[in-house]
């Protein structure tokens, strides 16, 4: 007993050593130091502004089911915001949510509810609230250009007498011998025979066209954006935005549609910024880039529509094609500059119209990750179409773009969307089997992703193209103040040579798509195939 009494002292004395005053400050202090440099491991900085990180695109119907119908639904996306939240993304553009005929939504029955098949305002609540608390954003799809045939404002405008009649773009050739009713936009005629009038659908007939030069129907569109807004989303992402004024629904009078369309969004931002000051709003301006230069005018930022075809088509090529992507980008960073000083570029791959990449790439996994990289490093707001990340297979019809991302492909996963079969992702590896997978294409978006957010050089420093003598290599430089950073695309199938850039001396590689496919050798940088590569200080 004696022994065992003092082996009980010697243990408590050992242990009042450690946790002396002084011990226990040094061991809380190591413990402390050594969290936070876990998290700057694993963690990139969360954005908590709108109009800053990495947009997420989600279309509901087929992101995560939360009841066992089938359908994806917002309580789906709220249960998954862990996978986002690791994934780094800022905010999340939700496609629309409204109440709808068609399963895409962009027919809007009613602007001032939810598709009961998504949940309720409620749940769309709870949404934006369980996302702020993760520092991620929500900004809705907005069709505003036309509604739905079924629209109770549609129903009411055919009769002549009500006043919603001037709500649409209604006309007869009688009143109205300014006009072509046998207009044709996409393939098909844009002027409707209803009764003895025409009203235009630019689209197709089930979504009649606003009236745009009607005060009552702006108003209208403000009580819509206050109405989400004090909903808690931070923004909205503004369908067609470049059609509303389109010729071919306007008599032949009028010359200056662009520049009324631009006063309309005009007004309809600077609403949405005097009910919240940070809104962030985005235009589908699928246009020249001359025109997306004008629309800055009005809207803060635009999607960069054609960019991801060139980025797809110079690593198909294995050619740079003399750098023309950066000296394209750079042309059209400087017009739109000329109209918004504070312009915010939304760089993108593919989206919910275009074939998805990887397919385009014969699912080459080098190719997919080198467009991502391509496109993520680049300035302003990088969307990611959901799916892009687990290289997720796609092509006409949109329904088929647009199909359930696969959540694992090995088990049956409880929140699995189904309402369509995939023809194109029956190999297709789910977002479970790629988190295992250190080399997946999952964990590069996510590696991408984080880097992008922990330099802030890619959201504010200065791009410019750099010029490295060799076509097969794409390259541009982004510089702050204190940080500048070469970003390096090995487009070929082989290994390429570049020269060091000068005084680099204390530069180094930040990043590499392939963890050994860059290294620094005397005076020049050797990089990979089919590699990006950063270097900098």
């Amino acid at each position: 007993m004696d022994v065992l009494v003092e082996k009980r002292k010697l243990r408590y004395n050992f242990f009042m050593k450690i946790f002396s005053k002084k011990n226990c400050e040094f061991l809380f202090t190591s413990i402390f130091l050594v969290s936070i440099f876990s998290c700057a491991k694993n963690q990139s900085p969360k954005i908590a502004q709108p109009m800053q990180g990495v947009y997420y695109c989600i279309f509901v119907r087929s992101f995560a089911d939360s009841n066992g119908d089938g359908i994806g639904d917002l309580n789906g996306i709220a249960s998954k915001l862990d996978y986002l939240e690791n994934l780094g993304v800022s905010g999340i553009w939700l496609m629309p949510i409204f109440p709808s005929h068609s399963y895409h939504g962009y027919d809007v029955d009613d602007y001032y509810n939810v598709n009961e098949e998504y949940g309720t305002i409620s749940d769309l609540e709870n949404l934006c609230a369980k996302c702020a608390e993760r520092g991620i954003s929500v900004i809705l799809d907005l069709p505003l250009n036309h509604s739905s045939i079924h629209n109770k404002w549609f129903l009411q405008s055919i009769d002549e007498k009500n006043p919603k009649h001037s709500w649409y773009r209604w006309a007869n050739p009688q009143e109205n011998p300014d006009i072509n009713f046998n207009a044709t936009i996409w393939q098909h005629k844009v002027w409707n025979k209803r009764g003895e009038n025409f009203y235009s659908g630019l689209y197709y007939d089930g979504m009649p066209d606003f009236n745009h030069d009607n005060l009552e129907v702006r108003d209208e569109f403000k009580n819509i954006i206050k109405f989400w807004l004090e909903k808690g989303v931070s923004g909205f992402r503004f369908d067609a935005a470049s059609h509303i004024y389109n010729s071919a629904k306007l008599p032949s009078s009028v010359k200056d549609g662009q520049e009324r369309a631009l006063n309309f969004w005009n007004e309809i931002c600077s609403y949405a910024k005097s009910v919240k000051s940070d809104a962030f709003m985005v235009g589908e301006v699928w246009e020249s880039n001359g025109t997306r230069a004008e629309y800055m005018r009005s809207i803060p930022s635009t999607f960069h529509f054609d960019l991801g075809t060139k980025i797809i088509n110079v690593i198909k090529n294995s050619d740079g094609m003399n750098n023309s992507i950066a000296a394209g980008l750079l042309n059209d960073y400087e017009l739109y500059a000329q109209k918004n000083p504070n312009f915010i570029d939304a760089p993108f791959l593919t989206n919910h119209d275009q074939n998805r990449s990887p397919l385009q790439f014969k699912n080459n996994e080098r190719c997919v990750k080198l467009a991502a990289a391509m496109y993520l490093f680049l300035p302003g707001i990088p969307f990611v179409y959901y799916g892009e990340e687990i290289a997720m297979n796609g092509a006409k019809p949109d329904e088929q773009i647009r199909t359930p991302f696969i959540w694992s492909s090995k088990s049956k996963e409880k929140t699995q969307a189904n309402w369509i079969e995939s023809k194109y992702n029956a190999k297709t590896k789910g977002a479970t089997e790629q988190l295992k997978d250190k080399n997946s294409v999952l964990n590069f978006y996510k590696d991408a992703i984080h880097f992008r957010n922990s330099n802030e050089v890619f959201s504010h420093g200065k791009f410019l193209p750099y010029e490295t003598k060799n076509s097969k290599i794409t390259a541009w430089t982004l510089e702050s103040d204190e940080k500048k950073v070469f970003v390096f695309f090995n487009l070929a199938d082989e290994e390429q040579k570049i020269a060091r850039p000068k005084q680099s001396e204390n530069f180094k590689i930040l990043f590499s798509a392939n963890p050994n496919g860059a290294k620094i050798s005397n005076d020049e940088i050797l990089l990979a195939p089919k590699n990006a590569v950063v270097f900098g200080n």
